[in-house]
């Protein structure tokens, strides 16, 4: 399942992250990492971007690179 599937509310544990080194060394210093767990807390009107939490920090990204980060519920 992909991150970009996540309704609000929902909460599901990252597996992989299939963004590029860059993307991904940004959102490392977020606490997106393999293990975590990620809640779903807003998706705009347009579905991009949609914020998520995790550990207490709420960032947004956008649609497409949420869909390039899988968990499972």
């Amino acid at each position: 399942m992909k991150c970009s599937d996540l309704k609000i509310g929902e909460k599901a544990r990252i597996v992989a992250i299939h963004l590029d080194e860059q993307k991904q060394a940004k959102l490392f210093h977020l606490g997106v990492i393999c293990g975590e767990e990620i809640l779903c807390k807003f998706v705009s009107p347009l579905h991009s971007p949609i914020a998520y939490q995790i550990k207490g920090c709420v960032f947004a990204i956008r649609r497409e690179d949420a869909e390039l980060i899988e968990v499972v519920q």
